[in-house]
C-alpha cells in the first residue's frame, strides 16, 4: 500500500521561513537566468570605435581593389607591341620613357601602393579582431568576464570571472577588517579595465577618426584613364600619358597619410593588452595576499597556547618566527 506522509511534518527551520521569499532575490534570479543582469560599461565607446574601424576598412578595400585591378592590367602588357596608343605615339615622338620596361615598372609601383594599403588593412583587422573574436584570450574575453557578460573562460584559458573577483575582494576585505588591517579598496584594482578602459578607447578613437586618405585616394587619381590617354605632341607634365615616373610622383603625395595612420595601430593593441596584464597582476597579487593571510592566521591560532607554541619555538620554527612568537608572549607586540 502507498505510504502517506505525516500531515504537517516539515524540516526544523525557524517559524514561517518557508513562503517568505525575498522579492529582490526573486527579481535578481529572473534577470540572472535571462542573462540581463549585467552590462558592459565600455559597450558604447567600444561600438563607436569598432564602427570607425569598419568605415576605414571599407575605404581601404575599395582603394585596394581599384589599384589591384590597375596593377594586374599594367602587368599584362606583353611587350612594346601591346602598349597603349598614347605610349606608342609618345615613344615615336622621341620620348624614351614609354616602353615595355616602363610598363613593367608601372605595374610594380601600383602593386607597391597595394602592399602599403594591405599592411594597414591587416593591422586594423587584427586590432578589430582583438575586440570581436570569441573564445580566445583577448580584450573581448577579459572585458566580458569582468562585467559578467561571459560567466567563464574557454577551457585551457585561466582567467577569473566577475563572481570570483567579487568573492576575492570581499573575502580579503572582510579578513582585513576582522583583524584591524588598514582598509584598501581592492575593487578598482581587480576591475581596473572597467574603470579606466574608456580612456584608452578614447585615445584610439582620436587616432582612428583621422583620415588615412587625407592626401587623396588611389581611385581619385584616375590612374588608368591618365595612363591610357592620347598623346599630344609638345605636351608636358600631367598632360602627357602617365608613365611610371608620373604615377610614382602621384602616389608619393597620397602614401604618407596612409603610412602615418598605420604606425599607431600596434600601439593601441599594446595599450589594451596592458589593461589585461595589469588586472591579472593585481589579481595574482591579491591571491598571494589571501594565501599569506590564511597561513599567518593559522599559525597565529596555534601559538596562543604554550602547548602548541612549543612546536614553532622548539621544533620547526625559523629564527624569525621564533622571535615574533617570543615578542608576542612577552607582550612586546600584539
Amino acid at each position: 500500500m502507498p505510504i502517506t506522509f505525516t500531515t504537517g511534518l516539515t524540516p526544523t527551520f525557524p517559524p514561517d521561513s518557508f513562503g517568505s521569499e525575498k522579492t529582490h532575490v526573486k527579481q535578481l534570479g529572473v534577470e540572472l537566468i535571462a542573462g540581463d543582469a549585467f552590462k558592459n560599461p565600455l559597450a558604447t565607446v567600444l561600438t563607436t570605435m569598432l564602427a570607425r574601424m569598419d568605415v576605414v576598412l571599407g575605404l581601404l578595400a575599395t582603394d585596394i581593389s581599384t589599384a589591384t585591378a590597375d596593377a594586374t592590367a599594367f602587368g599584362a602588357w606583353p611587350g612594346n607591341s601591346f602598349l597603349p596608343a598614347g605610349w606608342n605615339d609618345a615613344y615615336l615622338d622621341g620620348l624614351s620613357q614609354y616602353t615595355g620596361n616602363n610598363g613593367i615598372a608601372l605595374a610594380g609601383t601600383v602593386s607597391g601602393y597595394v602592399t602599403t594599403c594591405t599592411a594597414l588593412q591587416t593591422k586594423l583587422t587584427t586590432l578589430k579582431n582583438y575586440f570581436t573574436t570569441v573564445d580566445v584570450d583577448n580584450f573581448k574575453l577579459h572585458n566580458e568576464l569582468l562585467c559578467g557578460l561571459d560567466d567563464a573562460p574557454p577551457r585551457d584559458i585561466e582567467k577569473p570571472n566577475l563572481v570570483a573577483l567579487m568573492g576575492l575582494a570581499r573575502s580579503i576585505t572582510d579578513l582585513e577588517n576582522n583583524h584591524g588591517i588598514v582598509f584598501t579598496n581592492y575593487l578598482t584594482g581587480l576591475f581596473g579595465t572597467l574603470f579606466t578602459g574608456d580612456v584608452t578607447i578614447a585615445a584610439a578613437q582620436t587616432h582612428l577618426d583621422t583620415n588615412p586618405f587625407s592626401g587623396g585616394t588611389y581611385a581619385s587619381l584616375n590612374v588608368s584613364t591618365n595612363v591610357s590617354k592620347a598623346y599630344v605632341s609638345g605636351a608636358t607634365g600631367d598632360a602627357l600619358p602617365w608613365e611610371n615616373s608620373i604615377v610614382t610622383a602621384k602616389l608619393a603625395t597620397i602614401t604618407p597619410s596612409i603610412t602615418a595612420y598605420d604606425t599607431p595601430i600596434s600601439t593601441h593593441q599594446a595599450a589594451f593588452t596592458t589593461h589585461i596584464t595589469t588586472d591579472m597582476a593585481y589579481y595574482n597579487t591579491l591571491i598571494a595576499k589571501g594565501k599569506a593571510y590564511v597561513q599567518a592566521y593559522q599559525v597565529s591560532g596555534h601559538i596562543q597556547d604554550p602547548y602548541y607554541r612549543f612546536m614553532y619555538t622548539n621544533v620547526f620554527g625559523h629564527d624569525d618566527i621564533q622571535q615574533t612568537i617570543t615578542d608576542l608572549a612577552a607582550g612586546t607586540i600584539t
